[in-house]
């Protein structure tokens, strides 16, 4: 089975970075398959029953997004809040049960920013954290994030950008082998 990739970029246009690893995931459409919530949803409505069918027949689920204001950007929190629905992925059904389930994410600032005595005092995975207890709450099983720091400096140049998404699809491939 594929490996989903769910994008959210409200700014997709000027990304560099998730653009450059869709790019690549693009490279290998047997082993991956891209979702973009941006292109699919231009007017903000989520179809639950397509994004259900998209889940069910394809294998491990991969959030990518930039960090939008220490979170996710709004049309992902609208697709958590509306896919993961009562009597599908909890409740009387768990249809998440079992499934590995990851995140890529990219932030503006430098990694030294997501640390304890940063400015920002959290890691990316504390931001991440109501995202990764809503999946395990939905017995899912959450295996990783991706990160690519400092998308928005000047120190961010094409090579290292090159390089990420390379080992981009190496978390890829091992968060749905093992």
């Amino acid at each position: 089975m594929r490996s989903l990739v769910i994008v959210d970029h409200p700014y997709y246009d000027r990304s560099v970075v998730n653009r450059r690893w869709l790019d690549e995931v693009r490279k290998y459409p047997d082993e991956f398959l891209v979702h973009n919530l941006q292109s699919s949803y231009p007017r903000s409505g989520i179809d639950c029953a397509r994004e259900h069918t998209l889940i069910e027949n394809n294998g491990t689920v991969v959030f990518q997004f930039p960090i939008f204001w220490f979170n996710s950007p709004p049309m992902l929190k609208l697709w958590f809040d509306s896919v993961l629905s009562q009597g599908w992925a909890f409740g009387s059904s768990f249809k998440l049960e079992g499934r590995k389930i990851a995140f890529a994410v990219t932030t503006g600032m430098n990694q030294e920013s997501y640390t304890k005595d940063g400015i920002n005092q959290h890691t990316v995975e504390d931001f991440l954290l109501p995202y990764i207890n809503s999946i395990k709450y939905c017995k899912a099983n959450y295996v990783g994030t991706y990160v690519y720091y400092g998308a928005n400096t000047e120190s961010n140049d094409l090579d290292s950008i090159i390089s990420s998404a390379k080992k981009y699809i190496d978390f890829l491939r091992e968060t749905a082998t093992n």
